[in-house]
């Protein structure tokens, strides 16, 4: 063999040595991703809350729990031996007993880091309790928890205004970033969130804070994960949302006018997505709402660049048993709300107060579940009108966007508190108390008509938010008259 040949056999073989004792240039690895959104505070499996049982299966109808939830993520976590991201798209307050302590005690960011949670962002209705009330959250989590990281990249916080100034110091403090690097396995990770347009417009106690573009933000967040943190991989915490109508589907225009996005983690429109959307290379999930589901994403990255290799959603249900110790966490929390909160309306968490042999429901319109919510306004109001002590209210109305769940008979047809609650749970009055205010006006002929033609003409354009339960009045309408003014009648 001539020196040359030797040479090159020498080279080869030490080519070969090499490859065979380091991982090969472009292996397949795999990424597993775990993800909520919306969860808007509802510890327990519902609806009723009455018959939810976690740590039994096979006896009642109840979807969601965080307890069962838990489960599933221990689950999921066992069967791989690959990284795994458990991430939530934000509205994880807001929606039943739970919010009403959480400036105080923060159930559920503490709950989520009990199961695991890596990172959440903030969703339209985590400012409902404004600014100051949103800084008491975070802090209170952290003082008794351990949260899952919180990333939010377009605040904008006020240079004229003091009102939001103990969030801005909490941004300050790291306790919420921008983007967060989470490394598992060697694999680089990068997670930001940030809030949409549509629902940046449904968020009004959050000013003075305002909300910068999200597709200009997400372009920075993009350039700064990958050209100074290095990341393998950007993951967007969405809280913009999808939609029918190509035009009002905000995640997907967001990744068309943002390159560099590899999986966006969406939420506010409670979108259930069967299987992923895949735009321009980027995978968009969202999972439903309320804890009815978790999606499980599985992706290959080959090149760096993530395909979809397996995708299911879990729904959350009597056959999945809870696990024992988050839902005693919950149960620890039943005692302090009903101390804190219902004592002083001589109110229990699981009383019953009332029966019903059927379902009250809430839909695209009119409900039964609307109607004596509207009823009961009216009713409410007038109880404590003594004879010529004031007016009485005739007419009361209610959006049905406020009215958040339905009221199911269950096993027994009681309706306890907890359940009760659940339907119109939104809110903060001027006092800076829980819970929108009712407010009574006096109103002339012609401001009614205005304020019905909201049902008329808003609501067949805008959709089933601002569909209009009414008590005490009846109208006639033409839909085929100019809108604004197709009532004809009242």
């Amino acid at each position: 063999m001539s020196r040359l040949r030797l040479f090159f056999s020498i080279a080869l073989c030490s080519a070969l040595l090499a490859l065979s004792l380091s991982p090969p240039l472009f292996a397949q690895r795999m990424l597993t991703v775990i993800h909520t959104n919306d969860l808007h505070s509802h510890c327990l499996g519902f609806s009723p809350n009455l018959d939810y049982s976690p740590l039994e299966t096979g006896n009642d109808q109840t979807v969601g729990g965080f307890a069962r939830i838990a489960t599933v993520i221990k689950s999921e976590r066992s069967k791989r031996k690959n990284p795994v991201l458990v991430l939530d798209a934000g509205d994880f307050l807001m929606g039943s007993l739970f919010h009403m302590l959480s400036r105080e005690e923060s159930f559920e960011l503490r709950l989520l880091g009990q199961m695991g949670y890596d990172a959440v962002t903030l969703g339209n209705h985590e400012f409902d309790l404004k600014p100051d009330g949103l800084a008491r959250i975070i802090t209170s989590a952290t003082e008794k928890g351990n949260p899952p990281q919180i990333v939010f990249s377009n605040a904008v916080f006020s240079d004229t205004s003091s009102e939001d100034d103990s969030l801005e110091k909490i941004f300050a403090r790291g306790l919420v970033k921008p983007y967060t690097v989470v490394e598992k396995q060697g694999l680089r990770i990068g997670i930001f969130g940030i809030l949409g347009k549509r629902a940046a417009q449904v968020s009004p106690f959050a000013a003075p804070l305002k909300f910068r573009d999200p597709a200009a933000t997400a372009k920075e967040m993009v350039k700064t994960l990958r050209e100074q943190e290095k990341v393998d991989l950007v993951v967007c915490l969405s809280h913009c949302g999808l939609a029918a109508g190509k035009e009002a589907s905000e995640d997907e225009e967001l990744v068309a006018a943002v390159p560099g996005i590899d999986i966006v983690v969406g939420g506010h429109t409670h979108t259930r997505l069967d299987k992923p959307i895949v735009k321009d290379g980027t995978i968009i999930v969202q999972a439903g709402s309320y804890g009815r589901y978790v999606g499980i994403l599985d992706v290959s990255l080959e090149h760096n660049r993530p395909r979809v290799a397996d995708y299911r959603l879990v729904t959350i249900d009597d056959s999945i048993p809870g696990d024992p110790g988050i839902q005693a966490a919950i149960e620890f929390f039943v005692p302090l709300i009903e101390e804190r909160v219902l004592k002083a309306h001589n109110l229990g968490f699981w009383q019953a107060i009332a029966r019903t042999s059927f379902d009250l429901k809430i839909g695209e319109k009119e409900t039964n579940l609307g109607n004596l919510i509207a009823d009961s306004i009216r009713w409410y109001i007038n109880k404590d009108i003594k004879d010529g002590s004031s007016p009485k209210v005739v007419c009361a109305m209610e959006s049905l966007g406020l009215i958040r769940a339905p009221l199911a008979k269950g096993k027994s047809g009681n309706l306890a508190v907890c359940d009760v609650f659940n339907t119109i749970p939104l809110g903060i009055g001027a006092d800076n108390t829980m819970g929108y205010p009712l407010v009574s006006f006096y109103l002339y002929g012609s401001e009614i008509k205005k304020s019905l033609e909201v049902l008329t003409s808003i609501y067949p354009i805008k959709g089933s938010d601002y569909y209009l339960h009414v008590s005490g009045v009846r109208l006639k309408y033409n839909a085929n008259r100019m809108i604004f003014d197709r009532v004809t009648d009242i």
